[in-house]
């Protein structure tokens, strides 16, 4: 979500009606904003020979096409231009829509101001679909029937008495040239939005070859048992020690005797030394116990059946590290106009100035970043003989004009997988397409139609989540967050925060979570 910014003159949009809707477009360069001329014909197809720009006032050589087909219950519409100069995006905007509530970042309902609101995929929203809430029930849907991972930005605004969405689509940075056209935009009207949602899931599906839960053939079968994820905290950013290796290792010895060691995937942040300080360097940490702690903490996973899972930084990692000039910045994501990305910039010495200067965010689109990547990960994972990997931040999307990062996780789930053939790999986020990369995921989850996730994925609670002795939240940087089981629903695995004292002091929520876990079993397994 961000707040909006507004020209503060009238643009002078010419408005074109088809089938009721009341529509409007604008092309959008690097350097400026466009129009179509007032003097276009008011006839579908709209063909505009040139544009305008300043509200009006100037004309630029140019081209646009707003394109519009009946459905059964609104239209499809497609937006094209031409121009001179390389094109940002285009914005289709909905005129003379009454008065609702903004349904769609994630899945929250959210009153609509004149400030207005953006909600970007896939950053923002899980899927490029919201819907406009009204107050007698009925719901008007905007979707984007893309097949790949390009940015939307839906804009929804309060305007004399009513409410303007604007449909925003920016193709690939990687591809954008002097033309463009958009998929298809698909707008109408339903007293029914989980069905409009199920059938969106459906097309997100069938466009990234997302296979349901029990048939994915990512899923090693070993995963499918899986009914407890055990959060084995290592070392936090400031250096404090929650678990080292061995006390990682008296851990999963108490739950596996509690719960079949099967059923348990014992989660590794900070496993690997300073927490996000040691990004983008793997390796077991001499103060954890180093290379013979952490292959003690293999084997006795590996005799009790429990699955290690270590967590690795998808795109982040400290500048300071060796040779970060040849593979790292090379690889330093940028916005489409060339910005480097910052990131989450998390407050990690408590300075308060939340400046993390140390920190860049690098796309696994880039070659020399990955190629790092794949290298650490396999040679831990061969070494140790571990079962499954997890990426941190691997949803952090940004549009850059050097590599496409949705490509870029593709290509190190592949290049892993095929070293790896019955390698778990997971990650932080969720989004639709990225449920195709990671069938588990530990945060993002839909709230209001947990089905669009569900029949595909998996879910645990985040790294976050409070333990049950003091609430501690580990190595992750919101500090303390209360203890609290997760939901009883299938796709959700009970899950264990372990912090230092956990075991010893907060006995009754380590049993109330394994119980949990063992009805999960039962129920679902």
């Amino acid at each position: 979500m961000s707040a909006m910014q507004e020209f503060s003159f009238d643009f002078n949009d010419p408005v074109f009606e088809i089938e009721g809707w009341r529509l409007s477009a604008q092309v959008i360069s690097f350097e400026n904003t466009y129009g179509l001329p007032d003097t276009t014909p008011a006839t579908f197809p709209v063909r505009a020979s040139q544009l305008a720009w300043a509200g009006g006032q100037r004309s630029t050589p140019g081209s646009a096409t707003i394109d519009a087909t009946r459905t059964d219950d609104g239209i499809t519409v497609t937006v094209g231009a031409s121009m001179q100069g390389t094109i940002r995006c285009t914005k289709l905007i909905v005129r003379g829509l009454p008065p609702g509530e903004l349904l769609g970042h994630r899945w929250a309902r959210q009153r609509i101001t004149r400030g207005g609101t953006t909600v970007h995929y896939p950053s923002t929203t899980h899927t490029a679909l919201v819907f406009l809430a009204l107050p007698d029930g009925e719901h008007i849907y905007f979707e984007s029937l893309d097949d790949r991972v390009r940015t939307k930005r839906f804009a929804v605004m309060e305007r004399e008495g009513g409410t303007i969405v604007e449909l925003i689509h920016e193709d690939a940075a990687t591809e954008m040239s002097a033309a463009t056209r958009t998929p298809a935009w698909r707008i109408g009207r339903t007293r029914d939005p989980e069905a409009i949602a199920r059938r969106h899931d459906a097309h997100v599906a069938a466009a990234f070859g997302i296979e349901p839960w029990e048939t994915r053939a990512d899923v090693p079968a070993w995963a499918r048992d899986v009914s407890l994820v055990v959060a084995l905290h290592g070392m936090h950013w400031s250096g404090y020690i929650f678990n080292a290796y061995d006390d990682m290792r008296a851990a999963i010895e108490f739950v596996a005797s509690h719960i079949e060691g099967r059923r348990v995937l014992a989660f590794l942040p900070g496993w690997e030394g300073r927490y996000y300080w040691q990004y983008g360097d793997y390796r077991p940490e001499p103060m954890l116990g180093g290379e013979a702690g952490f292959a003690r903490l293999a084997a006795t996973a590996r005799d009790l059946g429990v699955h290690l899972m270590p967590m690795f930084g998808a795109n982040c990692v400290n500048t300071g590290l060796p040779g970060y000039a040849e593979w790292g910045a090379p690889a330093e994501m940028r916005s489409p106009s060339g910005l480097v990305f910052q990131g989450n910039r998390p407050d990690w010495d408590v300075s308060r100035a939340h400046d993390p200067g140390w920190q860049a965010w690098l796309n696994p689109g880039a070659p020399s970043w990955r190629a790092r990547l794949v290298e650490q990960v396999s040679a831990l994972l061969s070494t140790y003989g571990l079962p499954a990997a997890f990426f941190d931040t691997h949803h952090v999307w940004i549009n850059d004009p050097n590599y496409d990062l949705y490509a870029g996780l593709v290509a190190l789930r592949d290049e892993l997988k095929a070293r790896f053939p019955d390698l778990l790999v997971t990650g932080e986020g969720w989004y639709d397409a990225l449920g195709a990369v990671t069938p588990m995921s530990h945060a993002g989850l839909p709230a209001a139609w947990p089905d669009v996730f569900a029949k595909y994925n998996r879910n645990w609670l985040h790294l976050s989540a409070g333990d049950p002795s003091r609430g501690s939240t580990g190595v992750h940087e919101l500090g303390y967050s209360p203890f609290a089981l997760a939901p009883d629903e299938r796709h959700i695995l009970p899950t264990l925060t372990v912090v230092d004292g956990t075991l010893a002091h907060g006995a009754e929520g380590v049993e109330r979570v394994i119980a949990q876990a063992r009805a999960y079993a039962r129920r679902w397994l």
